[in-house]
C-alpha cells in the first residue's frame, strides 16, 4: 500500500503537523539534546506557530497517511537552483520500509520538472542512520550546516544530490 501526501495548509492540519512533529523529534532527538533545549528547538522549529510562518515563507508541508492513519511529514522548499528537503520523519514502525526513500525521489522528481539541478538537506552530525539513508541515495556530505535561526546550537551536515 502507498501512502497518500495531505499538504498541510489549514489550521487543524498545522496543529496535526506540530503535535506530530513534537512527537517525532522527542523520539529521535532525545539522545542528542538534553530536554530543555530539546523543547525549546521544537518550540523554534515546529510548533504550530514555527509551521505556519515557515508556510507563509513557501515551504511546503505534507502530512504522509496510510491506510488512514498519518505515519510522518515531511517539508521541502524551491530555491532558486534546488529542491531543500528540510523534514523528512516517520513514526518508528514505519521506518526501513521504502516510504523515506518514496518521498526523497518524488522530491527528486519534483525539482526535475522544476528544472532544478539539486535536492539538499541537513542532518545531524551524530545520526548516522540517517546519513546512511542518504548515502544510499547518491547524496554526498558536503559540509557542516551554517545554523541560521534559533537559540539551541544544532551540529548538523549538509547533503546534497545533483540531478542528472
Amino acid at each position: 500500500m502507498k501512502p497518500d501526501y495531505k499538504l498541510v495548509a489549514k489550521a487543524k492540519y498545522i496543529h496535526a503537523t506540530a503535535d506530530l512533529a513534537s512527537e517525532l523529534w522527542h523520539e529521535v532527538y532525545k539522545r542528542y539534546y538534553p530536554a530543555k533545549q530539546l523543547d525549546t528547538l521544537v518550540e523554534e522549529l515546529q510548533s504550530a506557530d514555527a509551521i505556519e510562518a515557515d508556510i507563509d515563507n513557501d515551504v511546503n508541508y505534507f502530512l504522509v497517511v496510510l491506510g488512514g492513519k498519518t505515519i510522518g511529514y515531511f517539508a521541502w522548499k524551491m530555491e532558486n537552483t534546488a529542491l531543500h528537503l528540510m523534514h523528512l520523519y516517520l513514526k518508528p514502525e514505519y521506518r526501513g520500509k521504502a516510504l523515506g526513500r518514496d518521498i526523497v525521489l518524488s522530491c527528486e522528481r519534483l525539482a526535475r520538472g522544476e528544472g532544478k539541478g539539486r535536492v539538499w538537506c541537513t542532518v545531524h552530525a551524530k545520526a548516522l542512520p540517517v546519513q546512511q539513508f542518504f548515502k544510499a541515495l547518491r547524496y554526498r556530505n558536503l559540509k557542516p550546516a551554517e545554523q541560521d535561526t534559533g537559540t539551541v546550537p544544532r551540529d548538523e551536515v549538509v547533503f546534497e544530490h545533483t540531478l542528472g
